[in-house]
Order: structure tokens, then sequence, then C-alpha cells
């Protein structure tokens, strides 16, 4: 009676969920091997791709034969792509099976390897279903670039969209709850007065966690102005096409943080990182040679320690460091806003506070719920304790735990109230930056003066016998003032 070991393979989770499965190749086998009266001796099956024999059950097949642990005719599988999809590899370990006193067969592709002839047949059946794959992939490369230009968006939905079907099922992407903070996001870079990181920091304070590599490639993305990027392929180059999806900015904005993301504008002085003390480090000219002024500590006899703007250039223009930061503060006084700006400003802040109050109680009502449901959870505690179905310590413990998260909860709830009042506090007493910028600059802490600085100076500024001279206000904010 002939022996035989049986070879089951399949490549993907994907075959065996469309059909071709180990249990399928393993019934079809074993039926085989009972009409014909071979023997099975082992079994082995794994689901790597054949590409190559770098797989671990077919290595352990061949251990056991060189180790002569096992003892067969032949080697059977359904088709010779089960087997190899390499023909010289295929032919090689062929060579090898034979130096056993094995012989490879498929059972539906049957051969006689010792007919020269034979080979051509065999080339072909490990060929075909290679050229098979090569050609599905190919229609869908040009499936996706067809529908591609007809304007759809084909794979994974960017953040701010979702992945959706028609009726006719066609897919789509549609905007989804993250698109506001999305559109923010791009409308605070544009600005100019934050970096990503801080942008993403505050996504993530908004409820929207991003990580750092994936926020950044946002802000590259032409789908969010309603743009489909086309990949260069052959002979056609890269290409942008009109999309079907409802954009969340304009084409302006996001060219505009293209701007933004530019790495030359870092280089800029006006990141220059400084201490609080001279926050105008980076801004100030030398009023003498036009230089950058620079800012530095020194000792007194005292112990005490100042601050100075000076030039480093060679001049002797030295300036006190807290007497510049109070001109350009009073300075910042002066300016004067016209009236339907400062309405617009106080309706961003009715709304702003509008806002808070709304998510303030939804978090309320969430903590109090969660809260309630640490306190059911103890009375449910306490009567399987009195009832004899929990032990006295096992009790205390859950006692202690839900307590615990209660104080927190609590506690979390407090705060909440406690930063609602602050605001109702602050809008009560009707503070107007608009009118007080210098107040906001000199109570700001480094991080914000700067980012005020940036947002109001064109370029930098000079100080001259004891005031502001070459303040250049940027073009948007000079249309706001009287």
């Amino acid at each position: 009676m002939k022996k035989a070991i049986i070879y089951i393979r399949v490549s993907t989770d994907e075959q065996a969920d469309k059909g071709y499965s180990l249990k399928h190749q393993d019934e079809y086998l074993r039926k085989y091997c009972e009409i014909q009266s071979i023997q099975v001796v082992d079994i082995f099956q794994e689901d790597y791709s054949a590409k190559t024999f770098v797989r671990p059950a077919f290595n352990q097949l061949l251990k056991k034969l060189k180790d002569k642990k096992l003892k067969a005719n032949l080697l059977i599988f359904t088709k010779w792509d089960r087997f190899s999809r390499n023909a010289p590899d295929a032919y090689a370990m062929i060579k090898t099976l034979h130096s056993f006193g094995v012989e490879p067969q498929a059972i539906e592709q049957p051969l006689d390897i010792g007919v020269p002839e034979n080979k051509i047949m065999l080339a072909f059946y490990l060929a075909a279903p290679e050229v098979e794959n090569d050609r599905r992939a190919l229609n869908v490369i040009v499936g996706m670039r067809r529908a591609k230009k007809e304007g759809r968006w084909m794979s994974t939905a960017p953040r701010g969209y979702d992945n959706k079907t028609d009726e006719f099922g066609r897919k789509y992407i549609a905007p989804n709850n993250i698109a506001p903070i999305i559109k923010w996001a791009f409308e605070t870079l544009a600005t100019g007065c934050h970096s990503v990181e801080d942008i993403r920091r505050q996504c993530k304070n908004q409820g929207f966690d991003f990580k750092k590599s994936c926020f950044y490639k946002i802000f590259r993305n032409p789908a969010y102005y309603g743009k489909i990027l086309i990949p260069a392929y052959k002979n056609e180059e890269l290409q942008l096409v009109p999309g079907k999806h409802k954009p969340l900015i304009s084409e302006e904005l996001f060219q505009r943080v293209q701007v933004a993301l530019d790495p030359k504008r870092f280089k800029h002085s006006y990141f220059v990182r400084i201490r609080e003390e001279i926050p105008l480090r980076g801004f100030l000219n030398c009023p003498q040679c036009d230089k950058k002024l620079t800012g530095s500590r020194s000792t007194g006899g005292s112990g005490i320690k100042h601050y100075y703007y000076h030039c480093s250039k060679g001049c002797k223009e030295r300036i006190k460091a807290h007497e510049l930061n109070t001109v350009f503060a009073d300075h910042l006084n002066t300016l004067n806003f016209r009236n339907d700006i400062k309405a617009i400003y106080h309706e961003i802040l009715v709304q702003n506070f509008k806002q808070r109050e709304s998510k303030k109680s939804t978090n309320s009502q969430i903590l109090q719920i969660k809260i309630k449901t640490l306190a059911d959870r103890l009375i449910r505690a306490q009567q399987m304790m009195l009832d004899g179905n929990l032990e006295i310590n096992d009790y205390k413990e859950i006692k202690n735990t839900l307590e615990l998260q209660s104080e927190e909860l609590k506690k979390s709830q407090s705060e909440i109230e406690e930063q609602e009042l602050d605001y109702r506090r602050y809008f009560r007493k009707e503070f107007n930056a608009l009118t007080k910028l210098g107040a906001v600059f000199i109570n700001s802490d480094v991080n914000q003066q700067q980012q005020l600085v940036r947002l109001l100076i064109a370029h930098n500024m000079k100080y001259s016998k004891g005031k502001m001279v070459s303040v250049a206000l940027k073009p948007f904010i000079l249309k706001m003032i009287i």
C-alpha cells in the first residue's frame, strides 16, 4: 500500500473565508486517499505564501524526512500552486523530495514528472496563478484610479470624515463630529501664532487625540479642501482632481497653512526660546546698526540680577528689559479698535461662554451618573455582605475602592464648577482685552507674550529715547483699528 503525506496550504485568511479553506482541502485529500487505498501517514498545514519554501510546516516536513522519522511514497496536495509558485524553486524541491523517495503530486493536476515534456505543463501550472494574481492587482489599480478621477475617495477616510456607501453601493466620505475640530486646527495654524504641536495639544484637551505624525499629515492633505490626489503612474503625471465629497476648508486657507508649515519660517527670530524676563528678545533691532538685539542677565554688586536688551555687534546700545517691556505694553494700550470689532469680540465671548456652559452641563451630568452608579454598587455590596454572600473583609475592600473612585469623580465635578465660576467672574467684569492689550501682555506668560507679538507686529521694532519706534502692525490689524 502506498503511503502519503498530505500537504495543505492557504496563503491568506481571505482565501479561507472564500471557501478554499484548510478544512476543505483536508476533507478533499483524505477522501482521495480513501478512494485510492492510500495510507495517510501525516498531515501538514499552514497559511504561508508559496513564493518560497521558507515555511514552518514545510520545513518541519523536510526535517522529519531527513531524520527518517517519516516514511512515505507520496506528498499530495490539491493543486501545484499549493506546493509552489516559483518554477526554479519547485524543480529544486522536487529533486530534494525524490532523494527521499517521495513523489510530489497534485490530485487535480496530475503529472508524471518523469516525462520531460510534462515539465512544460508544470511550469504552466506554477505560473498561471501568479499571472492571475498580477492581472487582478492591475485591474484593482486601474479601477481605483478611474474612481479617483471621477472624484471618489477609495481608501480609509481621512480624520474628520467617515466612509459611507450610497444606495447604489458606491463608496463616499462624509464629515463627522471631528470635522469642526479639523477646520479649527487649520484656521488656527494659518494665523502663524501656534506650532503644530501646540494645536495638537489643544485638540487633545477638546477630547480629540491625534498621534504626532498623523496630525502633521492632516495639514498636507488636499482632501480637506475638496481635492483628490492621484499619484503618478506609468506615463501619467501626478494629478489633483475635484472630489465629490464636501470640503472642510477653502483652498485659500489650505495654501496659507502650507506657508505656515514652511520650515524656513521657524528660523525667524520670532521663534527664539527666551526667558520670561526678556520676552521681546528677537523682536527688536538696534537703533544704531539695525542688527537684532539680544538679551542677557547681569548681576550687580549687591547680588541682584538685572536683565537687559543689548546689541552684540559692537554697539553700546543697552536697555533695561523691565523698562522696555513696560514701554511696549503702554504702546499696545494706545491701540484703539473699531466699535464693530469690539462688538464682534463681545459676541465671540458670549458664544464661547454658551459653549462652555453646554459642555459643563454635559460633563457634570456624566460625572453625576458615574457617581450614582458607584453608590448603587456600594449598596449592592453592602446587601450581599448582610445576606452572607460576601465576606466582611472583601466588602471593606470593595467599599474603600468605590469610595476612592467616588471622591475622584466629585473632585472632578467640583473643578468643573470652579472653572465655570472663574469664567463667569471674568465675563461679568467685561474685561475687554482689545482696550487693554498692554495689560494682557504684562500678565501673560512668555509663550503667550510671544504669540501676541507675532499676531500684531509685521517686523522687528526699535526702541529709542524712551519710546517705541518703527512699530509696524500687520495689515489685517491695521484694518481693525481707528
